[in-house]
């Protein structure tokens, strides 16, 4: 007899580097961690096989929040890096119209 499986999905990058999806499925068949199945032309791969509905959305959310927390930080380093380089810019053009002033005084 098949056993209906809580599942959940997850959808990857091209470079399986990123995390750009999740899903619940209620499966009928069996299914095992890493096999991948195609809905509506998007490859989707199991990340999940939990005992209730519950369990399997809790799992993906805290998963989901991993992953945001990690694009959070790479965001935030790569804006501190953004104005790090448009301060050095403003300084050495301020640093260019003081020494212009001191030549024509």
């Amino acid at each position: 007899m098949l056993k209906e499986m809580n599942l959940g999905l997850v959808k990857m990058n091209e470079s399986e580097t990123m995390l750009t999806g999740v899903q619940y499925m209620l499966s009928k068949w069996e299914r095992k961690l890493g096999d991948t199945l195609t809905i509506d032309g998007v490859k989707w791969r199991v990340g999940i096989i939990g005992d209730t509905k519950n369990d399997v959305i809790s799992a993906l959310n805290e998963i989901v929040k991993k992953q945001n927390k990690i694009v959070r930080k790479q965001k935030y380093y790569q804006n501190k890096k953004e104005n790090q380089m448009m301060n050095d810019m403003l300084a050495n053009v301020l640093s260019d119209l003081q020494i212009g002033f001191s030549y024509e005084s």
